[in-house]
């Protein structure tokens, strides 16, 4: 995991992480896969090894493009859309 959050700009990191947490914690609800985890940005910024701004900014570019939904400790990933946005979409989801 860690060689392919390296290799990529930080938009991709956060598409990664998404990914990754959406299929191991995701849950369906309307549509999307709810990460059913309470995480802020802060905890996801530390993940990748990014600055919570940073992040923030990223995860709002997501959320007007309609690939994720936000709320209060809470992320909903459309796994169509994301898949759709990624260079190795199919990787990305299925090995994450």
């Amino acid at each position: 995991m860690l060689e392919k959050l390296t290799l990529k700009d930080l938009r991709g990191k956060v598409h990664f992480l998404l990914a990754k947490l959406s299929n191991k914690f995701g849950k369906d609800n309307d549509g999307y896969q709810k990460i059913d985890l309470p995480l802020t940005h802060q905890e996801l910024a530390n993940m990748i090894g990014a600055s919570r701004e940073a992040v923030s900014i990223v995860l709002q570019e997501l959320s007007n493009e309609g690939i994720i939904v936000t709320g209060r400790k809470s992320i909903k990933v459309n796994a169509e859309k994301i898949l759709n946005e990624s260079e190795h979409g199919h990787d990305l989801w299925h090995r994450a």
